[in-house]
């Protein structure tokens, strides 16, 4: 299985600065798509007395393991990050793949794949990142963004699993310093490249967050769930947000749903999930002392709709077992979940959201006060972070419709209007909901507005044909043709799937070549039949291997079969990368702009390729024998071998499929995580 290597600090800004000035995107996500916030209207949002420009962030998940990824969020809109969640176990062995996305969405990825200090390192990097952005942004693109104020993020930090764990001293020391990291800050300002040098004097925040959503095993006692949060509150003085499970509704509601009204009757449901999990009411009554507790301590404890749900596995593509739901059929059950909430504990209590949000239904969970709101199963559809900016423009589309310049006027205009479109006086005394929470204590219009539009969004989204079964059938469109090193149709739809940015093109020259095989021994060398060496297209797929965890996303979505990840070169960052992973296949370039070296390991063999730029020339070696290639004409000048070789055969396809990698990787016509980090003095000519 693949491991996830961060990347270098300096690495990761100096391919933004020269991919933005050269390519106008970062991390491929082109600037165009870039959010760029309203000046007319005012999204912002408190998230435990946290101020966030908007309600919009990633959820705890692929989306938020690596600094990249939290910067790609950011820069699709997203004001409140939900941190990958981090548990004691870091060295996990996890199946791979881990994502289905071809119909609703399945996954088996439950934690992070990092050590526990790189996890925070992540987190930190992310945040400085972040943060320069915010400036340089600001200052290359002349007002296309708006002042600090309406840039506001917030980091969530997400931990579990249970209160041993959580409780432990490398647990209890990773939080003590997610509050006050100034000594990763400091390491990482000094690694803050020349291109960045006007912003290594920034502020940069050494508290990265101090609220935890805090997920726990399917199947934590609700007692225990009580302890974590005690313990998370008081004495290391966080905010807490719960998740919860979708097996609250209770077997006779959620399948009820699940099946009869949303058509998924192929869902099977785990059994087990409705005997291991807390009940609704077993979860009231943990939250209901747990609110004493976070007002002794001037917190927010809060809840979070929701968590995923366990279902068996009757796909081919993943191969565990049981496996998580997650998308449209889920946003039904959370939904359910927040209106039966709504009931019990009123409409201040505070919720933020997951399950199936995009841009279609965001605008909705807004007009129903959820804050933070995240998105996951949609960013891993094509378009990728892409997708974000449409949430948050067609939220600003639909407050300017009902005359909303603040989230809160948006949700109670939202009411007025559906109100007077029903035929309603807004000020008539026979208005829904009544002005009580249904516990017969009085509220006021904001509370009375979320609570009727909870209720309607339910209502209309259990009816929406789109989260219906019968229209999430439709898988991903194959072609029937299979991929190869070379050469695909070019729908790039493996890029943006793909939620680290392992998958990358970059361009070459064309080539077909009529090539001879050699045959060496110890008095020489002698040609014999080759074979013809062909690549027909300018434009090239690529893997970077140290930010790809083979979860197999860009597999679902390529037309072709084979999966790009698998099938396409699969470069490493480093030869200590590419040393620690043995069992794969794969190149590693080290160059110091002069005399670029390629690697590369195929079969458990290895072969080097050097070219020296200053004598003209090639020079390859396949583990027997070494060839000194012409550089303009390809014709062998020299070949080293020692004496007692016997008829050794050198397949000259290896050293054209080298040389054609070496020139594409070196073409800085498009940056990317390969040549930005062996390609340094080339970068000084741009």
């Amino acid at each position: 299985m693949a491991e996830l290597i961060p990347i270098p600090f300096e690495q990761l800004l100096r391919r933004i600065y020269y991919e933005h000035t050269r390519n106008g995107a970062i991390f491929d996500l082109p600037s165009r798509l870039f959010y760029r916030p309203s000046t007319s209207v005012d999204m912002s949002v408190l998230f435990c007395g946290n101020p966030a420009a908007n309600p919009l962030g990633p959820a705890a998940g692929p989306q938020t393991q690596l600094a990249q990824n939290i910067v790609l969020s950011w820069l699709g809109g997203a004001r409140v990050v939900e941190l990958k969640t981090v548990q004691i176990k870091d060295r996990l062995e996890l199946s791979r793949p881990c994502i289905d996305m071809s119909t609703v969405g399945y996954n088996t990825e439950w934690s992070q794949e990092l050590r526990l200090q790189d996890s925070l390192r992540e987190y930190v990097k992310g945040s400085m990142i972040v943060e320069i952005l915010k400036h340089w942004l600001l200052n290359s693109e002349a007002g296309s963004q708006i002042s600090s104020p309406n840039l506001n993020t917030v980091f969530d930090i997400s931990v579990g699993y249970d209160l041993a764990g959580i409780q432990s001293q490398e647990i209890r020391d990773w939080l003590t310093t997610i509050r006050n990291a100034s000594t990763e800050v400091e390491d990482f300002r000094a690694q803050i490249p020349s291109e960045f040098k006007s912003y290594r004097d920034l502020p940069f925040k050494s508290e990265i967050g101090n609220s935890i959503t805090l997920s726990t095993f399917h199947g934590t006692p609700a007692n225990e769930i009580e302890r974590i949060c005690e313990f998370l509150l008081t004495e290391m003085d966080f905010h807490v947000i719960i998740k919860m499970n979708p097996p609250m509704l209770g077997k006779e509601r959620l399948e009820y749903l699940l099946q009869e009204k949303l058509g998924y009757t192929d869902i099977e449901v785990n059994e087990k999930v409705y005997d291991i999990n807390v009940t609704f009411a077993d979860a009231v009554d943990v939250v209901r002392p747990l609110q004493s507790v976070a007002q002794r301590q001037g917190k927010t404890i809060g809840v979070k709709f929701g968590n995923t749900l366990e279902v068996f596995n009757k796909g081919e593509f993943l191969r565990d077992n049981i496996q998580y739901l997650s998308g449209r059929p889920l946003h039904i059950l959370n939904l359910a979940l927040v209106d039966e909430w709504r009931a019990a504990f009123g409409p201040d209590f505070p919720i933020s959201f997951a399950g199936g949000v995009d841009a279609n239904n965001f605008a909705d969970c807004v007009s129903m006060g959820l804050v933070p709101i995240t998105t996951c199963t949609d960013l891993l559809r094509p378009g990728g972070y892409g997708r974000q900016p449409l949430y948050l423009t067609n939220l600003e589309r639909k407050m300017k419709e009902v005359e909303a310049v603040t989230i809160d006027e948006f949700i109670i205009r939202t009411t007025e209007v559906r109100d007077k479109s029903e035929g309603m006086d807004p000020k008539s005394k026979d208005r829904k909901p009544q002005r009580n929470d249904g516990q017969g204590r009085s509220i006021s219009e904001l509370d009375s507005a979320i609570l009727q539009n909870t209720a309607g969004v339910l209502e209309r989204s259990i009816e929406n044909p789109r989260y219906h079964a019968s229209n999430n059938r439709k898988t991903p469109r194959k072609i029937g043709s299979h991929l190869h090193l070379w050469d695909c149709i070019n729908c790039d739809k493996c890029i943006p799937t793909c939620p680290n940015d392992a998958n990358f093109y970059f361009e070459i020259e064309p080539v077909e070549i009529q090539y001879r095989n050699i045959i060496v021994n110890g008095q020489g060398y002698r040609e014999i039949e080759g074979g013809v060496f062909k690549v027909e297209k300018k434009h090239q797929i690529a893997n970077f291997a140290d930010a790809c965890n083979d979860c197999g996303n860009c597999d679902v979505f390529c037309p072709e079969d084979g999966g790009p990840f698998l099938m396409k070169p699969r470069f490493f960052g480093s030869l200590e990368t590419w040393n620690r992973s043995k069992s794969l296949d794969g190149f590693v370039l080290v160059s110091d702009g002069t005399m670029p070296k390629l690697y590369q390991r195929k079969d458990d063999h290895v072969y080097e390729l050097m070219h020296d730029q200053d004598g003209g020339e090639y020079v390859f070696h396949d583990g027997y024998v070494t060839l000194h290639i012409n550089q303009r004409t390809r014709d062998i000048t020299r070949v080293d071998s020692s004496a007692g070789l016997k008829d050794h055969l050198v397949d000259m396809r290896n050293f054209l499929i080298m040389e054609t990698l070496l020139k594409g990787m070196l073409n800085l016509s498009r940056i990317h995580f390969v040549n930005v980090g062996t390609n340094e003095r080339a970068f000084e000519k741009i």
